[in-house]
């Protein structure tokens, strides 16, 4: 899944940057709206509402204890309304399918503590605003974003490990850059790169004895964890 995840980020840079280059190329002097198409690098945007759908992944950043899930692919959802020209609210599912996290046992210490693995899926939700940098145009295709967001992260996990710790569910607060890349139709390409806080909650044996996991401090910690993703989107009611 490692690999998998590595080639997804790969691609995902490539494909943005194809992408750029490629709807970079000048349009007929007729596709353009608004403006003189050899004078203005601008272009009135499309649509006021966006249904994309995207992959990439999520990366989480590593947290003090060591029991983080690590990175893999992610696929997402999201929904898109404009609410003033520059403005948009917009909503977004992703879903990891499969992430792996190591399992620690306080217990122990140094390498006898890595007690193996257990996998589990990690959907994050999220609802935010989106502001466009260049009000409702685009500039020579390209509408660089930044957007910020709150929501929830789970694993859908029950169950303790044999340390006492599950992930849960968390609160999230993120923010980010993106792109959206304008092609004179109602088809458009989407990318993002969002830094996501979420908080750990370590069982209070991940501080105790002489060579504790973390010290008593720090069983709460606030990790960043990044994800990037590329989408298509659909654009609808100009």
């Amino acid at each position: 899944m490692r690999h998998a995840a590595s080639l997804v980020r790969a691609l995902l840079v490539g494909a943005l940057g194809l992408g750029v280059l490629g709807f970079g190329v000048a349009r007929p002097a007729g596709a353009q709206v608004g403006h003189d198409p050899v004078s203005s690098p601008y272009e009135d945007l499309r649509g006021r509402q966006a249904a994309t759908i995207g992959i990439g992944t999520l990366a989480p950043g590593r947290d003090p204890a060591g029991v983080a899930p690590k990175s893999g692919v992610m696929l997402t959802g999201r929904y898109d309304l404009q609410l003033t020209r520059p403005l948009w609210f917009f909503a977004r599912l992703g879903v990891a399918p499969s992430l792996e996290r190591p399992i620690k046992d306080p217990l122990f210490t140094d390498a006898q503590r890595d007690a193996g693995t257990e996998r589990h899926p990690m959907v994050l939700t999220e609802v935010g605003l989106n502001m466009n940098l260049t009000g409702n145009k685009s500039w020579r295709r390209v509408v660089p974003q930044f957007h910020s967001a709150i929501g929830f992260v789970t694993d859908g996990n029950t169950k303790f490990d044999l340390g006492g710790y599950k992930f849960g569910s968390a609160f999230t607060i993120s923010y980010g850059l993106g792109a959206r890349v304008t092609t004179g139709r109602d088809w458009e390409l989407h990318a993002d790169l969002t830094r996501v806080h979420w908080k750990y909650t370590y069982p209070d044996a991940y501080a105790a004895g002489s060579d504790p996991l973390v010290s008593s401090g720090r069983l709460g910690p606030w990790v960043g964890n990044s994800v990037m993703q590329i989408g298509v989107s659909r654009f609808f009611f100009r």
